[in-house]
């Protein structure tokens, strides 16, 4: 895409030009004091003092508003832009892809990690490569262009989905459906953030659903558990949530990401459902009774 750097920096300057507007709540409690002063009637210079401040505040509100109204729009520009992901490359350098013309900047990777996790970052890290102002490293012993293709796959599908659009996300989590003990085992994979044995997978998700346990014998649930891994880590998926090397298991970034996004958005459903309005921090695990609940509706 040309100037995909240029148009990227571009709208995430922006966006956080928007973002601090729409940030100062202090000036909101500082209209409100101020205005009910006025409304007691105080007068001499104070009033005069006060009333212009007023409506520099009421300004600032206005404009503070209207921020709020066009960073969704930038937020939604930023997001089909990132779902099209093709910034301007120079020739590869070994395993390392620098930018042939402006550099993607701090701002782009803090705006799009705070619009698809609520957490910015200067850099994207994957598994496989690193997204960041220098360019794009592959971290893996594997073609470059592969990996590539992969990593740019995950960013483009990623917000895909945060748009509401047809995305390899979705059809994914949608397959992971199918094998219910598999969120168990995705779960402590992507938890673990390392490679795992079997036993290893297996006394973390002991210990994690013990309230589901207790309910089916060591024997089904080991089964089941060790089932679920080999779902997760077949050649079934078009990108693989999991893979096995040396006896042991890991999750990939596509498979984290899936993870992050899937997991966080099912367990606002299902506290929605349940009647609970909480806006803190949710629980880390949820019950297999839930989740098994929730996909045989």
């Amino acid at each position: 895409m040309e100037r995909f750097n240029e148009r990227a920096n571009a709208l995430a300057s922006e966006y956080w030009r928007l973002k601090h507007l729409t940030s100062k709540e202090e000036d909101e409690e500082r209209l409100e004091e101020i205005e009910r002063l006025l409304e007691k009637g105080i007068g001499g210079k104070l009033r005069e003092k006060l009333e212009r401040e007023a409506r520099l505040l009421r300004q600032a509100r206005e404009e503070r508003s209207n921020a709020m109204r066009n960073l969704e729009i930038v937020r939604e520009e930023l997001l089909e832009l990132t779902a099209e992901f093709a910034p301007n490359l120079d020739l590869a350098e070994g395993s390392f892809f620098p930018y042939d013309s402006e550099p993607l900047s701090e701002d782009f990777f803090r705006a799009i990690t705070d619009i698809l996790f609520g957490k910015p970052e200067k850099s994207i890290e994957l598994k496989e490569a690193s997204f960041s102002k220098e360019g794009i490293k592959v971290k893996v012993d594997a073609s470059p262009l592969s990996i590539l293709d992969h990593v740019i796959t995950i960013l483009q599908e990623t917000a895909r989905k945060k748009l509401g659009l047809p995305n390899k996300m979705d059809e994914s989590w949608r397959k992971l459906a199918q094998k219910e003990y598999a969120f168990v085992a995705l779960n402590v994979l992507v938890n673990a953030e390392q490679a795992l044995t079997f036993e290893e997978v297996k006394r973390i998700s002991h210990e994690n659903d013990s309230e589901f346990k207790e309910l089916v014998k060591d024997v089904y649930y080991d089964r089941k558990l060790r089932d679920a891994l080999s779902f997760l880590a077949g050649d079934g998926w078009e990108y693989k949530l999991v893979t096995s090397k040396g006896g042991k298991y890991e999750a990939t970034s596509f498979g984290e990401w899936l993870w992050k996004l899937c997991n966080s958005e099912m367990k606002r459903t299902l506290n929605k459902t349940n009647g609970e309005e909480r806006t803190g921090i949710l629980q880390e695990r949820m019950s297999m009774q839930k989740i098994i609940k929730f996909f045989r509706k």
